[in-house]
């Protein structure tokens, strides 16, 4: 794990240059490479899209995305954890801490490199729009628009007012990626170093796009949304176009969390319970069969948030089933199933036209194509008018016992209400942006679906509400001390005080 507070300090040092150690790069070999290369600068940034590093990956995509009900934290550590909300200041910094150093350290160098145009500037916009847009999601008001090269330490934006300048940033370098792509068709400046898109511009103007629909349905934005889905740069629309970050040399976070050298990651219970009680032919691509006596050949899934637990004993529930490396190891960014979702939402809504039915069917039929499922498993699936989600019962040690309430089933209800409907876009979008943790924790926060277990055990003394889960991420203690002027203007955008249990702007204040 990160040094954090070390990190901070050399990241304080490296932006408190900025204003000459740029000025000897004019008077050099144009074709050298330098330390600011952005072919050099960017791969470091495109990791905090969807954590490739194991560490990172863990305190962050896998420890956070618990919160999402795609997995459960199969060790205990200190006794501090992120399920049982009362994990480490260290901990709680780390999602916060990590991607502004990887993201601004190498953003400053190309933002003064291109002089603050052109499409490497462009792609470092983009990442760092998505990168932050993470950021907002945990935490809420963020600094974004007055940060500048030797000037972190600024006042927060409202959490409004980040997800506006991050639409702002994905517009703009999506203009200038997909002008670039036009004009140079057989040009990838960055291929070898790209490891989602090799190079391709233009769908890194899809991916943004993509992105703004997500932001703008976040965040009830209807003009941003329609303008994105309408743009002449297109959206992620087929599995062809799946922004999905390549491991390259490094094995696969998951599987190494979920390995017998860690055993550190486990099958969610809600994700498999779900799954199972729709008996969804996506499973032996999501997770492992269990290893209890009498269900190995099921899938079960360790309910989260159980304070105290021998490790070994929990080993046999279901994991993740992610290869080291290869075909499947990929990790998705974004994926064509959520936009059809999206847009379902959105009719639902009344933002656009269209038949929310379509573009629901549409989604699932993505995401099982996505994963190899084909033919009538796919037309069967949609069509079951009958199944439910499982409740949790006989778990093989007695961990708990959820008895879910829900009763969403998977065919179209063209007779539900638009609540009803809702809940049947969220349940399957959910299903199909598996695993991105963070992404299934906010859209809970915001519409209350799906059903999610409570954890086990609630170790925040008293702060968070178990059934409502952790709603938000406390500001990190390094804020609290290295941006000390502006925190308390921070803590005054909230609504409410600086701890899990305040809402953010967007979220569903009851559920």
């Amino acid at each position: 794990m990160k040094r954090i507070i070390s990190a901070l300090l050399l990241l304080a040092v490296l932006v408190s240059a900025g204003c000459t150690k740029n000025f000897e790069r004019y008077n050099t070999d144009p074709y050298a490479v330098t330390s600011a290369d952005p072919t050099i600068l960017l791969p470091t940034m495109l990791d905090a899209l969807m954590y490739v590093q194991q560490n990172d990956s863990q305190m962050i995509d896998q420890m956070v995305g618990t919160y999402g009900g795609y997995f459960t934290l199969s060790n205990r550590w200190q006794g501090q954890n992120f399920d049982t909300f009362n994990q480490s200041d260290d901990w709680n910094a780390g999602p916060y801490n990590t991607p502004f150093i990887d993201i601004y350290t190498n953003f400053f160098e190309i933002e003064d490199y291109t002089s603050s145009s052109g499409h490497f500037y462009a792609i470092a916009r983009l990442i760092r729009a998505a990168a932050m847009m993470r950021v907002a999601d945990c935490y809420g008001p963020i600094p974004y628009s007055q940060i500048m090269d030797g000037k972190m330490y600024v006042a927060y934006d409202s959490n409004e007012d980040v997800y506006l300048h991050i639409i702002d940033d994905l517009k703009q370098a999506a203009a200038i990626l997909y002008a670039y792509a036009q004009e140079n068709p057989d040009s990838h400046p960055i291929a070898a170093q790209d490891l989602i898109y090799d190079g391709d511009y233009a769908l890194w103007a899809k991916l943004a796009n993509s992105y703004i629909m997500r932001a703008a349905m976040r965040t009830g934005n209807q003009a941003e949304f329609v303008s994105a889905m309408n743009s002449p740069y297109g959206y992620i629309e087929t599995n062809a176009d799946n922004a999905l970050m390549n491991c390259g040399v490094q094995t696969c976070p998951y599987n190494l969390a979920a390995s017998s050298a860690w055993g550190d990651l486990r099958a969610n219970a809600s994700i498999v319970d779900y799954m199972n009680g729709y008996s969804d032919p996506r499973r032996p691509e999501y997770f492992t069969f269990s290893s209890f006596p009498g269900y190995t050949t099921q899938y079960v899934g360790m309910p989260s948030g159980k304070a105290e637990f021998e490790k070994n004993d929990v080993a046999p529930y279901s994991s993740p089933n992610f290869p080291a490396s290869g075909a499947g190891s990929e990790l998705p960014v974004f994926v064509a199933a959520e936009s059809s979702f999206l847009i379902a939402e959105a009719i639902l809504k009344g933002w656009v036209s269209g038949n929310a039915k379509d573009y629901y069917e549409e989604g699932i039929k993505l995401s099982m194509e996505q994963w190899g499922v084909s033919g009538t498993a796919i037309t069967s699936y949609i069509a079951d008018d009958t199944s439910v989600p499982d409740s949790h019962t006989g778990d093989p040690i007695g961990f708990a016992t959820y008895n879910r309430t829900t009763q969403v089933k998977i065919a179209w209800n063209a007779a539900g209400t638009q609540e009803e409907q809702l809940e049947q876009i969220i349940t399957q979008k959910w299903i199909a942006n598996y695993p991105m943790g963070l992404e299934a924790w906010a859209d809970y926060r915001r519409t209350g679906y799906p059903e999610l277990a409570p954890s086990v055990d609630d170790l925040s003394n008293g702060v968070v509400d178990r059934i409502r889960g952790a709603r938000r991420l406390s500001y990190p203690y390094t804020e609290k001390s290295l941006n000390s002027e502006n925190y308390p203007g921070a803590v005054s955008l909230l609504d409410g005080p600086d701890n899990m249990a305040t809402d953010l702007f967007w979220a569903k204040k009851k559920n």
